[in-house]
């Protein structure tokens, strides 16, 4: 057997081939293409010296000798973890110190009470905040700059991955002198009011340019803003109606204006938590990301 030279990645990815029993589901988890993975497991198969997967056209099964190799990489594998892990955590213990990112509304609706609460728990952490937009996330993620960003879902990205917590919906802030009572309305009908915008370097407008383009639909904008607490205190001047996402709206009513959600399908928006694939977290990352689900959850 002249297996003394075999390297992490092939290990890692027979395991991913072992565990999902197709080339394909390995090749896709490990941003790899199939004929790469196939490649792979070929060449770990001659190292070894004997054939490790029974290939199919629809599945590749373990052979008994593929089976001894995968419960033994795979409890290695566990063992490294858990090592690291460990380091993790000693050099937590060591800091105190928890980096993340966050996206502005989110920092000044829901942020607040999850510090303090995380603070209460565990007095002698530290978090750095860094508010930012997605795109600004994505940087610090990839430097390793923050260990986790809280906001919306950003598509089409590999080498992060995103946990959903909530949806949420846009709504429209309605002054008195264009409320009409209504319970509900679409961006086609809110075409005939003046209305107050995020600006086009948001999430936010990306979503509503996007529906009122597939709707043919002429907004009257009389006002863009860089952020939703603007456009929010635009609104509460009566200077128009602002389109703002829900998560930004306080907690408390208004005497200015009446909260009315906007109901076309699209203008919805997942938010929860991204993090760079493979990274390890400490355990008071661990924990700040278990009090974020249950905080931002609650109603």
């Amino acid at each position: 057997m002249a297996g003394n030279n075999i390297n992490l990645k092939l290990l890692q990815t027979f395991l991913l081939a072992a565990e999902h029993g197709r080339f394909r589901r390995a090749a896709e988890e490990s941003n790899r293409s199939p004929s790469a993975v196939s490649m792979q497991i070929r060449d770990l198969e001659e190292q070894v010296g004997m054939s490790l997967f029974i290939r199919t056209p629809q599945r590749a099964n373990l052979t008994p000798e593929g089976r001894i190799l995968y419960e033994q990489v795979r409890r290695a594998m566990a063992d490294v973890q858990m090592g690291l892990q460990r380091l993790s955590e000693v050099a937590a213990q060591r800091r105190g110190h928890v980096k993340i990112a966050c996206a502005p509304t989110l920092a000044s609706t829901r942020l607040g009470n999850i510090l303090a609460t995380f603070k209460l728990r565990y007095p002698r952490s530290v978090v750095d905040v860094r508010e930012t937009p997605p795109a600004g996330a994505l940087t610090l993620l990839q430097e390793q700059e923050v260990e986790l960003y809280i906001g919306p879902e950003i598509p089409n990205l590999t080498e992060f991955q995103f946990e959903p917590i909530l949806q949420d919906r846009l709504a429209a802030c309605v002054p008195a002198d264009f409320d009409h009572g209504a319970q509900e309305l679409t961006l086609a009908e809110l075409s005939h009011f003046p209305l107050i915008m995020l600006d086009r370097q948001t999430a936010i407008r990306t979503l509503i340019d996007r529906i009122v383009a597939e709707g043919s639909i002429r907004l009257n904008i009389q006002y863009e803003v860089q952020n939703a607490y603007t456009a929010i205190a635009l609104a509460s001047a009566g200077l128009g109606v602002a389109i703002v996402p829900s998560i930004a709206i306080p907690m408390l009513p208004s005497a200015e204006f009446r909260v009315v959600p906007i109901s076309d399908a699209a203008a919805m928006r997942a938010v929860g938590i991204l993090t760079a694939r493979g990274y390890v977290h400490n355990s008071y990352s661990e924990q700040l990301i278990e009090l974020i689900r249950t905080e931002m959850r609650k109603p």
